[in-house]
């Protein structure tokens, strides 16, 4: 049986409806206040909540973003209930995202079409979640433990190697293993960092913005870029057109979010190739581009994009788990920014758009 909360201060018209669910079915939990449909959203999980907007103490719109804000409600389909049909009104409920917009009086034919759409909606999303945690699972246990083993081995089995035949080796020999180890030591490093930020981003919950820093964007792309340059011996490679703006950010995030774009720009294209970095200021807007001249990026597999999900090992050997693109994209969409991936002949541009500091 389909749980439905429904919230109405006007308790004729919620027992009328209640009554009129019930005969069809649903299990129908009810009430005349906001804060204590939140608190019953949050308790007994409904399949769909039917709310009024105009209420006192908390209206419906609050209603609405205090539960999209609770990852354990925010995947419930929320609708509308008022009396008020003006287009401002029916504007803000869909820019906030609700599901569906019913007007008073309400025609019962009307609700139950708008609950059973919603319903089968919602099933179908739950259903590719669980699909997507699935595959997710599937990657943890195939490719984590090969990401995090391969630089173990090799660390452990050319430590090995010198404790205990360091008399059979020259210096120079040595001296080449250990630059094996501390490559294979940063390789760890690397991954272990990829993991906590995915990790962090995955289970942040509310992001408080007057936290926050403000960094300033040239300075700090500048000095990001030429690191990940240098690391590749490329530095002559490396163009930088970049205007300042200032965001709030935090700093680590934006750190991640750099050198991860622009390392994937490095690594997936040749040495004596350029890699472009720029950025521009539109509006309030910064759109920041990376472009390289390598391999391209599959953009028929945009939709399979996920943590520890890899492509391109046909063409290039490939390390690491798929967590930085995913992580990226998880930043640059809980900072309401936007990030595209194109394709040139040959290359691929990463354009990152970023709303500066108002």
């Amino acid at each position: 049986m389909k749980k439905i909360l429904l919230i109405d201060d006007n308790d004729s018209l919620r027992e009328v409806i209640t009554e009129a669910l019930q005969l069809e079915g649903f299990d129908v939990i009810e009430t005349g206040n906001g804060l204590k449909g939140i608190e019953i959203a949050k308790k007994q999980n409904p399949d769909i909540i039917l709310c009024d907007i105009m209420m006192p103490e908390i209206d419906g719109y609050q209603v609405y973003k205090q539960l999209k804000a609770d990852c354990a409600t925010s995947l419930i389909p929320f609708v509308f209930l008022t009396a008020l049909a003006e287009k401002d009104d029916l504007r803000k409920g869909m820019n906030l995202g609700a599901d569906d917009y019913i007007t008073k009086p309400i025609s019962l034919s009307e609700l139950l079409k708008a609950i059973h759409v919603r319903i089968e909606k919602s099933g179908r999303i739950n259903l590719e979640i669980e699909k997507k945690t699935n595959e997710l699972r599937e990657r943890i246990l195939h490719v984590l433990p090969h990401e995090f083993l391969t630089p173990l081995h090799t660390i452990l089995g050319f430590a090995g190697l010198i404790t205990n035949q360091s008399e059979s080796f020259s210096k120079s020999g040595i001296k080449d293993m250990v630059l094996t180890i501390e490559n294979a030591g940063n390789r760890l490093h690397e991954m272990i960092n990829s993991y906590l930020s995915y990790a962090r981003i995955v289970s942040a919950r509310n992001f408080n913005i007057n936290t926050m820093k403000s960094i300033y964007t040239c300075g700090t792309i500048s000095t990001i870029s030429g690191n990940v340059a240098e690391k590749y011996d490329r530095t002559e490679d490396l163009t930088l057109n970049l205007a300042d703006t200032e965001l709030i950010f935090e700093p680590d995030d934006f750190k991640f979010l750099m050198t991860e774009l622009v390392n994937n720009a490095f690594k997936f294209s040749k040495k004596k190739s350029n890699v472009n970095v720029m950025s521009e200021i539109r509006d309030n807007f910064v759109k920041i581009s990376i472009t390289d001249n390598g391999i391209g990026f599959p953009i028929e597999n945009m939709a399979d994009i996920g943590a520890f999900n890899q492509f391109n090992r046909n063409k290039l050997e490939q390390r690491g788990s798929g967590l930085g693109l995913i992580t990226s994209m998880m930043i640059v969409q809980i900072y309401n920014g936007k990030l595209d991936i194109t394709n040139n002949e040959p290359g691929t541009t990463v354009v990152v758009t970023l709303p500066t500091k108002s």
